[in-house]
């Protein structure tokens, strides 16, 4: 057990500096670029390194296996204002059903204000404006299959639409959990947004083709094949400092995604007396920023109920920095 436990550590420390090497990123070859926006104040405020510290009814946006440690019904729900006009929110309810382990429903949206309709003969605008839909409908399933490992899944309807063009399409989340027991320390694996290639309905005509674009009679093209923002994520989590009232958690995640280089997340947690959190993160290979903090409050409401509040910033380099807020209720 200590050896792999060694190696995995070693994998964690040396691995992400091979993506430094990379010369080469494939940016912009996927379609569904909001399930890539991160969920939830308390991860955001770690950096995004969530893998292995998702335990609530949000870990269905990063590892479904976390599931597994809801005790009996988790609502969550959070909401990120991003630039541009842009609104992200996403909700999922988790109940833990005992030996036939724990179900969810969660789902992701965007929102915007609807755009100005503009082409090469009205470039400020014709008048007309259109509208965009992008959502995710998912349903989620964990359980333990032993004291300390739990695994879990999801299959999920991805909906993105602009104006008269668009796709739905199903996309699967598998992710695995393993507790140690020693001092915290956690690690899991997940693949998030697996799904078929797609392409969106209908036409277009390329302004930067002559065969496709002729004053006389244009001649449209059909949209080309795309993937959904494949995501192979693996975390390490564990309590570096724990007393009775204070613990310090520190966590890490690699991400290797299908439309760009490896990524490299880490975070750090302080937890006073299970109430208050405070938090701290940085993602190395993020193109702008990449600093991020936050904290949160667990509210008792009586015996059964308990409120968490959560809040984040993280910094957007020349774009504004983003202030998320997120909602979980035990009960």
């Amino acid at each position: 057990m200590r050896k792999i436990i060694i190696c995995l550590t070693l994998i964690v420390l040396i691995y992400p500096f091979q993506a430094f090497s990379e010369n080469f990123a494939p940016v912009g070859t996927s379609v569904a670029q909001f399930l890539e926006i991160g969920v939830g104040a308390g991860a955001t405020g770690m950096g995004e390194a969530y893998t292995v510290m998702a335990k609530d009814a949000s870990a269905t946006f990063w590892n479904p296996a976390g599931l597994a440690d809801v005790q009996r019904y988790n609502l969550f729900t959070s909401y990120t204002q991003w630039p541009a006009g842009i609104s992200v929110g996403a909700i999922s309810f988790a109940t833990n059903t005992g030996n036939l382990g724990t179900f969810a429903v969660n789902s992701i949206y965007l929102m915007a204000d609807d755009m100005e309709i503009t082409t090469i003969n009205n470039p400020e605008g014709t008048g007309e404006y259109f509208s965009i839909s992008n959502y995710s409908l998912g349903l989620s399933y964990s359980r333990y299959l032993t004291d300390k490992v739990s695994v879990g899944v999801t299959t999920k309807y991805v909906h993105e639409g602009y104006y008269d063009y668009g796709y739905s399409t199903w996309a699967l989340d598998l992710g695995t959990l393993y507790r140690t027991g020693f001092h915290g320390l956690k690690l899991g694996m997940s693949v998030l947004h697996f799904a078929p290639e797609i392409r969106f309905d209908g036409d277009y005509v390329d302004y930067s083709d002559p065969k496709s674009y002729a004053a006389e009679e244009p001649n449209p093209k059909e949209f080309g094949n795309y993937s959904l923002p494949i995501n192979f994520r693996f975390g390490v989590a564990m309590d570096v400092f724990k007393m009775k009232r204070h613990t310090i958690t520190a966590a890490t995640d690699m991400i290797h995604p299908n439309n760009n280089r490896e990524q490299y997340n880490a975070g750090l947690q302080y937890s006073f007396d299970k109430i208050i959190h405070l938090r701290t993160g940085y993602k190395m290979s993020a193109d702008e920023g990449g600093f991020s903090f936050g904290g949160g409050t667990n509210l008792n409401i009586g015996q059964d109920y308990k409120v968490i509040l959560n809040y984040s910033y993280a910094d957007m380099g020349i774009l504004n920095g983003i202030n998320r807020f997120s909602l979980n209720i035990h009960f």
